[in-house]
C-alpha cells in the first residue's frame, strides 16, 4: 500500500477566486536539504526538498519523496510532525524495507500541498524514525503569484511589487508595469476602480498586451484616506484581481493580532452573492476570535467557524456585500478576540510616546482589522 502525506498549507483561502482555466501541472524540482542529514544516519531522504517554482493561487501541488533504508533491518516511522496548517500525515507506523543485496529499501511519500495567498510558501514535515539520532526534515517551497503581476519603480529605479512612498509621499502618483507571467495577451480593465490611463497604449484602437505601463494616482491626505493597496482588474480568469502594497508613513501595519496576510483577494463575487474564505492567524495557543463584524454597514460579515493547528487558528469568514455595492471594493472585516474562559484575549503592544520619549508599552484587547478586496459584478 502506498503512504499517503498530505502538506496543506492555508492563507486566506478564498472559495470565490476559483481558477477557471486549465494550466499544466507543476512539477517539484529536487532541492539541497537545509540542513546536513546526520553523522551515520541509515534513513535518507530523496530529494531532501522539492521546490515547486513559481505557482498560482489556490494551487494543488503533489509531489513525491522516498525515504531510502541503508540499514540491514526494516525500520518503522515512529512519528511525522508538520510545520503548517490545515495538514494530514498517515505514515506513522508504515515500515521502510531493509536493504537487500547492496539496494537500499524504498518506502514511497506522496505529498500534496495546497497554496493560496501570494508570497513565498514553505513547509516542512520532520520525519522521526526508529534508531535515528535526529528527525528527518522534508522541505517544500514554491512562490505563489497570480497570472497577472505588478511592478513599480522604486526610489532608486529598481522595480518592486509595492508603491515605495515610505520617504517620499509624491510617489503615491507613479506608472505601474503590468504584464503576464506566461507572456500571454490580457486587458487591464480598471486601476483602483476606475479606468486605467495607458501610457503609449490606446484601449480603442490597439490590440491586447501582455505586458502595459498603466499610470495611477492615490490619495495623500488626510491620512486614513491613503490607500494600504493598489488594485488593478484584468480580463485574466486566473488573475481578476491584483494588489500591489502601497508603503507610505500612513499605511503602517501594527496588528494585535499576527494574521498570516492582512489583506484577502475575495476575487468576483456575483451581485446577491457572498465570498467565503479563511484566514491564518498565528500564535493564539488557546485564545479563539470571539466575533467578527464589517465595519462598513454596506457589507455583512460572519463567523463561520474556526479551528485550532498547534498554535496557529485557522478562522472562516463570510463576506455579503449589499445590494447597494458596485464594482471594485476594499472594506474591513473587525475581529475581536477571546480567551479560553470567553473573557477579552489581551496583548501587549508599542504605542507612540510623548515626544522626544520613547514608544511605551500598553495591555489592550486584541482586536484587528482584516483587508478584504474584490469586485461586485
Amino acid at each position: 500500500m502506498r503512504v499517503m502525506a498530505s502538506v496543506v498549507l492555508f492563507s486566506a483561502f478564498v472559495t470565490t477566486q476559483a481558477i477557471a482555466v486549465e494550466q499544466a501541472k507543476p512539477v517539484g524540482k529536487p532541492m539541497r536539504a537545509a540542513t546536513a542529514p546526520a553523522v551515520n544516519a541509515k534513513v535518507i531522504a530523496a530529494p531532501a526538498g522539492l521546490d515547486f517554482g513559481v505557482v498560482a493561487p489556490h494551487t494543488l501541488l503533489e509531489g513525491n519523496f522516498k525515504l531510502v533504508n541503508t540499514s540491514d533491518k526494516p525500520l518503522k516511522v515512529l512519528g511525522a510532525q508538520p510545520s503548517c496548517q490545515c495538514t494530514t500525515i498517515e505514515i506513522t507506523g508504515k515500515e521502510i524495507p531493509a536493504q537487500a543485496s547492496g539496494v537500499p529499501g524504498v518506502l514511497e511519500v506522496p505529498v500534496t500541498m495546497k497554496v493560496s495567498a501570494t508570497g513565498i510558501k514553505t513547509a516542512q514535515v520532520k520525519v522521526v524514525v526508529e534508531g535515528e539520532p535526529l528527525p528527518i526534515t522534508l522541505d517544500l517551497r514554491a512562490e505563489v503569484a497570480y497570472a497577472v503581476r505588478m511592478a513599480i519603480a522604486d526610489a532608486a529605479g529598481n522595480m518592486q511589487p509595492f508603491v515605495d512612498a515610505a520617504d517620499d509621499a509624491s510617489r503615491l502618483n507613479g506608472v505601474a508595469q503590468i504584464f503576464s507571467s506566461d507572456g500571454k495577451p490580457f486587458r487591464v480593465l480598471s486601476v483602483q476602480g476606475a479606468p486605467p490611463v495607458f501610457v503609449n497604449w490606446n484601449s480603442q484602437s490597439d490590440a491586447p498586451l501582455a505586458k502595459y505601463q498603466v499610470q495611477f494616482a492615490l490619495v495623500g491626505e488626510p491620512c486614513e484616506m491613503v490607500p494600504k493597496y493598489l488594485l488593478v482588474e484584468t480580463d485574466r480568469a486566473d488573475a481578476r484581481m491584483i494588489d500591489a502594497r502601497v508603503r507610505h508613513a500612513c499605511t503602517r501595519i501594527s496588528p494585535a493580532l499576527e494574521i498570516a496576510e492582512f489583506r484577502c483577494n475575495a476575487g468576483v463575487i456575483a451581485a446577491g452573492g457572498a465570498a467565503t474564505f479563511d484566514i491564518e492567524i498565528k500564535k493564539m495557543g488557546g485564545n479563539r476570535i470571539a466575533s467578527v463584524k464589517a465595519v462598513d454597514a454596506k457589507f455583512a460579515a460572519e463567523l463561520v467557524g474556526q479551528r485550532a493547528d498547534g498554535s496557529s487558528l485557522l478562522v472562516t469568514i463570510r463576506l455579503t456585500p449589499g445590494k447597494e455595492v458596485k464594482g471594485v471594493f476594499m472594506t474591513a472585516v473587525h475581529l475581536i478576540a477571546a480567551d479560553a474562559n470567553g473573557q477579552p484575549y489581551m496583548t501587549q503592544r508599542p504605542e507612540a510616546g510623548a515626544p522626544g520619549q520613547p514608544p511605551k508599552i500598553t495591555t489592550l484587547p486584541a482586536e484587528v482589522d482584516l483587508l478584504v478586496y474584490g469586485k461586485v459584478e
